[in-house]
């Protein structure tokens, strides 16, 4: 599909044969495109369209997760090689009327997005809003959560190693023993963020960031100038795998 006409407009693409037209429904593009230039002030950097909510809600990738539920989301996600494109959308909006919303039995407080478990690795979920969801144990391995917001979320436990969080909002957000290795957290709000026993080992992050934070317990190294670079851990994991 051509994602300039998917957002924007234009004539409608010839028809395919319906075994074509299925195959491309299964397998969503990987992102939209960039727009934006020098002159809109954002130093010529792309900034990533939002999904338009008609397209979203008919998409394959939203009926697996809002319709069918985290369980079945996952599974789709060990099935098909596929890679999450979410940029743009309000997560609280789009499942209050699903089944992601609730209140979690241990967990006090008002309904949210409960999405504990979910695989999200390598997602496009720039611009996102995550505010006060369930995000326990989720793994958002190499994530795209530039400017999302995920204030007030609860991530404990979370696999957020790689992730690109430039600019997030993760005020009050709930990190204690999340992994945030080789995870880029410059511009990233953490005002009375949790990060007790959190993974920063790695992590991009200025000190001016951490400072009304909860760091208790948390560890972070990072590499000096003349120290030799280290692989991310996963690879670590995997080479080690392969030895033993």
């Amino acid at each position: 599909m051509d994602w300039r006409r998917f957002f924007f407009g234009g004539p409608p693409p010839a028809a395919k044969p319906p075994a074509e037209a299925d195959a491309a429904a299964q397998t969503p593009p990987s992102e939209p495109a960039p727009v934006g230039d020098a002159s809109a002030g954002n130093g010529g950097e792309a900034i990533y369209a939002h999904v338009p909510e008609t397209q979203l809600r008919s998409s394959q990738q939203h009926r697996w997760l809002f319709d069918d539920g985290v369980q079945y989301w996952n599974r789709h996600r060990h099935e098909k090689d596929f890679k999450p494109n979410f940029s743009g959308v309000n997560f609280v909006k789009e499942a209050a009327k699903t089944r992601l919303w609730g209140r979690p039995i241990d967990l006090a407080g008002e309904e949210r997005a409960v999405l504990t478990g979910i695989d999200l690795s390598h997602a496009d979920l720039q611009g996102c809003t995550f505010a006060k969801a369930d995000l326990r144990d989720a793994k958002l391995i190499g994530a795209h959560l530039r400017n999302a917001n995920l204030a007030g979320a609860n991530l404990s436990g979370a696999d957020l190693s790689g992730c690109d969080l430039r600019g997030a909002n993760l005020d009050g957000a709930q990190l204690a023993r999340a992994k945030l290795t080789y995870a880029n957290l410059t511009g990233a709000s953490l005002k009375d963020a949790n990060l007790a026993w959190a993974d920063l080992n790695h992590a991009i992050v200025g000190m001016r960031n951490l400072q009304e934070a909860n760091l208790f317990g948390a560890s972070r190294n990072t590499i000096a100038p003349a120290e030799k670079p280290q692989p991310h851990p996963q690879i670590e994991n995997i080479t080690a795998s392969k030895v033993g």
